[in-house]
């Protein structure tokens, strides 16, 4: 008894010593992820020659234990234009590295380019692995490659975006009132997640058939090709007139084309595509807008909108919507007197509809039309459409109602006219516009229905 008195102290302190903090107690649990203090490294800063920038990612463990990360590694590894260091040490690798539980811990990463390169891609990127418990995750490095013109917050004047350079919108940039931006043919505008570009003076888009100017997001992976919501879109505000966008691709954003300038001079949209907008292809309110030639897809609300009012064209158009990964609600083509949600309603409306098709696959949306009131629509005719509301309307006026259109491809977005397509030659021609998107030659006895023409005389 006498000795277990002895020893039981001596246990004791043996015991506090041997019991490891439990921050320190390394867990193996594939649910232990890692944290960080973003998805993307971006380096956009503009670059005017060659240098070095680092930035830093923070990295946590947000677990009560420790974790081992048995991998940091560049994707691109010595090869990759990005460059680690990882506690201190400068390596494209680092290997076991143990991270306390609630603890995190600096990864440096440095970018050193050349934009005057003209081999580079617009954007240099890669990615920074991290192998965990046997799970992968990895943070994206975006860096632009090349020089461009960086357009950060702010109004501008009368100015001219030359096509030698990409233009890169950074934030939301404003034309300001009076004020004219033309962008040259051949431009190429990028958006990053927080561009708009605003408009209250005048836009013109100088565009042609072979030297398209294209917006898009900023990211150019194949993966972001068709995402929408990337960037925001065109604003046409309330002061702005006498705008005309010609042959330009808009792509990837929350809405391609936002007119809202009632009482001014009208918006010409000619030779354009619009496509995969989270919510609205073209949407106008108690605005004039003509849209010609112009192929809109795969939107998340209405492909093109007239609210509240208003005088829209639609000629030789192609709206649809086909393998759509957005969930819509909304018809693809709606022209109405009031603005849902609001007090604004019984305004003045004139519609002309012709040579158009309104299509989509969906099994939920039966129409894809809505006209109210139907008396607004001055002139519907020798359109494909998809709707059951306006049968007895629209059948009598060359109109090609719930018939499947026959594209081209629709799963490789190729909306083109098969050769039994019912919309080929069901066109009245229009001697204003004799060639298509694409610039080709219509047919002057049987022209095509839609952007793309495919009969020849």
């Amino acid at each position: 008894m006498k000795h277990l008195l002895v020893l039981l102290p001596l246990l004791l302190l043996l015991g506090l010593f041997s019991c490891e903090p439990r921050d320190e107690v390394i867990t193996s649990d594939p649910s232990a992820m890692l944290e960080f203090s973003g998805d993307t490294v971006l380096f956009d800063t503009v670059f005017v020659s060659r240098g070095s920038i680092t930035k830093r990612l923070r990295v946590y463990n947000r677990n009560e234990k420790a974790v081992r990360i048995s991998e940091i590694a560049l994707g691109g590894a010595a090869a990759s234009p990005f460059q680690l260091t990882i506690n201190g040490v400068q390596s494209p690798r680092a290997n076991n590295l143990e991270l306390r539980g609630g603890d995190s811990l600096y990864v440096l990463v440095k970018v050193n380019i050349n934009p005057t390169d003209e081999n580079l891609p617009f954007l240099v990127s890669d990615s920074i692995l991290f192998r965990t418990n046997g799970q992968q995750q990895n943070v994206k490095l975006v860096a632009y490659g090349q020089n461009a013109y960086f357009h950060r917050k702010g109004a501008i004047g009368t100015t001219v975006w030359e096509n030698d350079k990409p233009h890169v919108l950074l934030d939301s940039v404003l034309v300001r009132e009076g004020a004219t931006l033309t962008i040259q043919k051949g431009s190429h505008i990028y958006g990053s997640s927080k561009a708009v570009l605003l408009v209250n003076g005048q836009l013109l888009v100088e565009g042609t058939p072979e030297e398209r100017v294209t917006f898009s997001g900023y990211r150019r992976e194949e993966a972001y090709q068709t995402a929408p919501g990337q960037w925001e879109g065109i604003r046409i505000l309330t002061r702005s007139g006498g705008n005309e966008i010609r042959y330009a691709d808009i792509m990837n954003t929350v809405y391609g084309l936002r007119i809202g300038n009632p009482g001014k001079p009208g918006t010409l949209v000619e030779g354009c595509m619009v496509a995969h907008a989270f919510l609205d292809g073209i949407v106008a309110f108690t605005s004039e807008v003509q849209v010609r030639n112009t192929l809109i897809y795969n939107c998340g609300q209405y492909g093109f909108g007239g609210l509240g009012g208003g005088n829209y064209e639609v000629l030789y158009s192609t709206i649809v919507s086909y393998n759509n990964q957005l969930v819509r609600e909304t018809p693809l083509f709606v022209v109405t007197d009031f603005i849902p949600g609001t007090d604004i309603a019984n305004q003045p409306t004139t519609l002309r509809l012709s040579n158009s098709i309104v299509y989509s696959d969906s099994h939920a949306m039966v129409d894809e039309v809505l006209l109210s009131p139907l008396s607004a629509a001055t002139e519907v005719s020798h359109n494909l459409l998809r709707t059951s509301v306006y049968m007895d309307q629209l059948q009598d006026k060359e109109n090609k109602l719930n018939v499947e259109p026959k594209f081209g491809e629709p799963a490789k977005f190729d909306f083109s006219l098969d050769t039994l397509s019912p919309a080929s030659g069901a066109a009245q021609y229009l001697p204003d516009l004799p060639t298509d998107l694409k610039g080709e030659t219509r047919s002057t006895t049987l022209p095509d229905m839609g952007a793309l023409e495919r009969t020849t005389d």
